[in-house]
């Protein structure tokens, strides 16, 4: 991944099944991350990157690439501070630098008027380590509101409570109405996931579709 200076915050956003994981695995075999690190709590990502349920050892094999590639995922047991655990993996991604960084349920770990420091740390001055950072939650009304306010890139799905739907609209600056209209259908076996994305760098807003087809 080359180190770039320009910010590259991603957020997708969406009830449980609604297209989030959908979409990020779609992102990750686009990008293709020489190094790529995941903070996974609901071991989502195995296609992607070799599981860690030991912090430590986790840190020590990012450590030992120094430059070179690695794909590696923390999936934190119900045991862990998962707070902290989360501090660390932000930590990490900041001092190990020109990476891809997904950052899975964020309203675990943060609050509309906090997060840790580290978590900060890479939204704001992510871009000056070559950071690729993509965040994704269920609840956009219970997330770090300072994460929506410096994303590049927005892809929201289907949301169940009304409050996280306002957050949605005010963060993308759409009307509630759209946000509202937005639902994850299926018919035989056919599912179809309706979504509404912007990109801010670009100054587009449109809505799209996923369809996936079960087999059998």
């Amino acid at each position: 991944m080359a180190v770039t200076n320009r910010p590259k915050i991603e957020a997708y956003i969406g009830v449980s099944g609604s297209g989030k994981g959908v979409s990020i695995n779609r992102r990750l075999d686009e990008v293709k991350p020489s190094r790529l690190l995941i903070w996974d709590p609901r071991n989502e990502y195995p296609k992607h990157a070799k599981k860690y349920d030991n912090l430590v050892d986790l840190v020590a094999h990012v450590k030992a690439a120094k430059g070179g590639p690695f794909a590696v995922r923390y999936v934190p047991s119900e045991w862990v501070d998962m707070e902290k655990a989360f501090a660390t993996m932000c930590a990490l991604a900041f001092s190990a630098g020109n990476l891809l960084f997904v950052a899975e349920e964020l309203s675990d770990v943060t609050k509309p008027s906090y997060a840790p420091p580290a978590w900060k740390k890479v939204i704001t001055q992510g871009r000056h380590q070559g950071l690729h950072v993509i965040g994704a939650a269920q609840r956009p009304a219970l997330v770090d509101k300072n994460f929506f306010g410096n994303c590049t890139y927005i892809r929201c799905f289907s949301l169940r409570y009304a409050e996280d739907r306002r957050a949605m609209g005010a963060s993308m600056d759409v009307e509630k109405k759209r946000i509202d209209a937005l639902m994850t259908t299926e018919a035989g076996n056919v599912t179809t996931i309706n979504y509404i994305e912007r990109d801010f760098r670009e100054g587009l807003l449109q809505e799209g579709q996923i369809k996936l087809t079960r087999k059998g």
